[in-house]
């Protein structure tokens, strides 16, 4: 019974039972994965997942139930349950079925094929990562995890108000992280790159050949003293700072306390330098959508502006109880989740300085790549965090050493303020991206 058939069959049914309005959340999951180790696959892995979830209003009061089968006999139990906890369930606020928005941006084209690449390409592509991985430097001893991946994502929000929402999403990725090893010293590194179109289209040779570099560059490491530095966080140290404190410009955080830009809209939250933009309609990256998990259409948002605050994170909940639009940003962690707030392509806008500029306009300082503990070092409400990082000395405009064996201490709202220059370097790979930013000071813990 394909999805059509099952929505088209619940909804009469539904009628039937006395219900006003129905709504389901269908996903929809497929990915190939391949691993290969010393030459050998190492894992074959593919995985199938997904399921359903209804709403409805029967009586007035709104029931919900959930499933991972599309079989008929599933009608009547969806049908029960949520009938039945319809009675049970107490809301403050009754949810309301979304008759959709006026209209939707265009779909971007979707490879249907990608998701079907003979086993064969992903074996060899992942074979010859490694080989790439472990010819390109004497030091590399091995690489501990190589893989390549397809998968493809479906989502359908359809109710009986109107809506109609539709969208099938395919991604490519090629992983690599090896082992680098030099007079008793070991060290690792990783890169990944992706494709929405195929895997062929990955430049592998390029991502062992990133993550050979990542590694290698971090032999002789060792710590600094403990000071106040000037700091640049490259591209992906800081796309995993703003990644671990993107909570702070959800509305839902701001109305229950649990962030300080509460009451700062329209204010200067920023530098100036900094714009931060989230545009689920950009071509040709991991995260674009064109509706949110409510079936409203998505549109580009500026949170930030110049450093000034614009928005919030809005879903429909959240816009009614403030008295504004919308921006959204519904969300679900699953096919049977609550309807919550996040982001979907949120970056901060390039400047113009390369990071080589930055790194010759400073006399002594540090440059972070990698934060490690950002669970447990930070805190989203305070906006404080204490991380161990892993970077590089630079002295008169050079990068000297690698430095590990450290911890940055500062605040992100500080942070936020303190951004003297943001770089050119922006590259998608995930939900949450940033060029690298230079910033005057913070404190480094080391020896």
């Amino acid at each position: 019974m394909n999805i059509q058939q099952f929505q088209e069959a619940l909804f009469a049914k539904g009628r039937e039972m006395g219900y006003a309005d129905m709504e389901i959340y269908y996903v929809n999951g497929r990915s190939t994965s391949v691993k290969v180790l010393k030459g050998e696959i190492d894992q074959y892995t593919i995985v199938e997942n997904g399921g359903l979830s209804f709403r409805g209003v029967i009586n007035g009061k709104m029931g919900y139930a959930s499933t991972e089968k599309l079989e008929p006999d599933v009608i009547d139990f969806l049908l029960e349950e949520a009938r039945s906890n319809a009675y049970i369930l107490e809301s403050e606020e009754q949810d309301e079925l979304f008759a959709g928005s006026e209209s939707y941006p265009e779909q971007p084209a979707y490879a249907s094929t990608l998701a079907d690449t003979a086993p064969e390409i992903l074996i060899e592509a992942a074979l010859e990562m490694e080989r790439t991985a472990l010819a390109a430097d004497p030091r590399i001893v091995m690489a501990r995890h190589c893989s390549v991946s397809v998968r493809e994502n479906e989502v359908l929000i359809v109710n009986t108000k109107g809506l109609h929402c539709h969208r099938h999403k395919s991604l490519a990725t090629a992983y690599v992280y090896v082992i680098a090893a030099d007079h008793g010293e070991t060290v690792t590194g990783g890169w990944h790159d992706y494709s929405l179109r195929s895997v062929e289209e990955i430049d592998i040779a390029d991502v062992a050949h990133k993550a050979v570099q990542e590694a290698v560059s971090k032999l002789g490491a060792h710590t600094i003293q403990s000071d106040n530095y000037p700091v640049i966080f490259r591209h992906d140290a800081a796309a995993q700072l703003l990644a671990a404190y993107t909570s702070v410009f959800s509305a839902e955080s701001v109305d229950k306390g649990f962030s300080r830009l509460a009451g700062k809209l329209g204010q200067k939250v920023a530098s100036e330098h900094i714009t931060l933009i989230d545009d689920p309609l950009m071509e040709n990256v991991p995260a674009g959508s064109t509706f949110d998990a409510e079936g409203s259409a998505t549109r580009r948002n500026e949170i930030i502006k110049d450093g000034k605050l614009r928005t919030y994170f809005h879903n429909r909940k959240t816009a009614r109880k403030a008295g504004v639009q919308s921006t959204s940003h519904a969300s679900k962690g699953s096919y049977n989740g609550k309807i919550g707030v996040s982001y979907h392509n949120l970056y901060v806008a390039p400047g113009t300085s390369t990071l080589e500029d930055m790194i010759r306009k400073t006399d002594r300082g540090l440059m972070i790549v990698e934060l490690q503990g950002l669970h447990a070092g930070t805190n989203t409400a305070s906006g404080n965090f204490s991380l161990a990082c892993l970077g590089y000395w630079i002295e008169q405009g050079q990068v000297v050493r690698a430095v590990n064996q450290i911890t940055v201490s500062g605040n992100f709202f500080d942070v936020l303020q303190q951004v003297e220059e943001v770089g050119n370097d922006l590259h998608f790979t995930g939900s949450c991206t940033s060029p690298s930013l230079k910033l005057a000071a913070l404190s480094i813990s080391g020896s």
